[in-house]
């Protein structure tokens, strides 16, 4: 049986925006890599150690733009469960056609012209790579995170992440391109207080 969060967390978690502005990160640190190296495109994540419980997505669509024959940004990340809006916003008449075929998310939209948009909902946890018939050279990535508590890791390592409920977690890292081994660590979250985690790479 699927757990349900209990009404409190799921009001928690409703209001999570204002949780992340006004109140300490939940888990922070540093990713370390090879000296003299930088930090490939990496996010971190914190999805909960049992397997049965479920976040509900962010309410908001993410937004893909397609505008000058690219997908703009290159690379989305977004949580399981949440819609992302595919705009055509040529200011051109130009034609596009988004399809994937990743097992997380298999879609085609078919050819559509400005100034339009198409909804996809991402229901399964993974990488989407996202294509258009109509101009073979654009490409696009989709990461769907298991839950809506991720970060983008900054130029120097450091990473955030506010707004989860207290409860027990696993942070992980996700590379969009592999070049060292992802890292997990379990963590406990608690209400007010903020745990540093730092996390060494290593080659593969």
């Amino acid at each position: 049986m699927v757990k349900r969060l209990s009404p409190f967390l799921l009001l928690l978690f409703a209001t999570t925006n204002t949780f992340a502005q006004t109140t300490r990160p939940a888990v922070s640190g540093t990713i370390k890599v090879e000296p003299g190296k930088q930090i490939p495109g990496m996010i971190v994540y914190l999805e909960a150690k049992d397997p049965a419980v479920q976040f509900p997505p962010p309410s908001e669509p993410a937004v893909m733009s397609q505008q000058g024959a690219k997908f703009s940004p290159s690379l989305l990340i977004i949580s399981v469960g949440q819609r992302v809006d595919f705009l055509n916003d040529e200011n051109r008449p130009i034609e596009h056609n988004v399809f994937s075929q990743s097992p997380a998310k298999q879609f085609d939209l078919g050819l559509w012209r400005p100034p339009t948009r198409k909804s996809v909902t991402f229901e399964k946890p993974g990488l989407v790579r996202l294509f258009c018939s109509i101009h073979r050279y654009m490409d696009g990535i989709i990461y769907v995170c298991p839950t809506p508590f991720f970060t983008t890791v900054a130029n120097d390592g450091s990473y955030s992440i506010s707004g989860p409920p207290p409860g027990d977690y696993v942070l992980k890292t996700w590379q969009r391109t592999p070049r060292y081994s992802e890292q997990s660590q379990p963590i406990t979250i608690t209400e007010g207080k903020t745990s540093l985690i730092n996390l060494q790479m290593s080659r593969k």
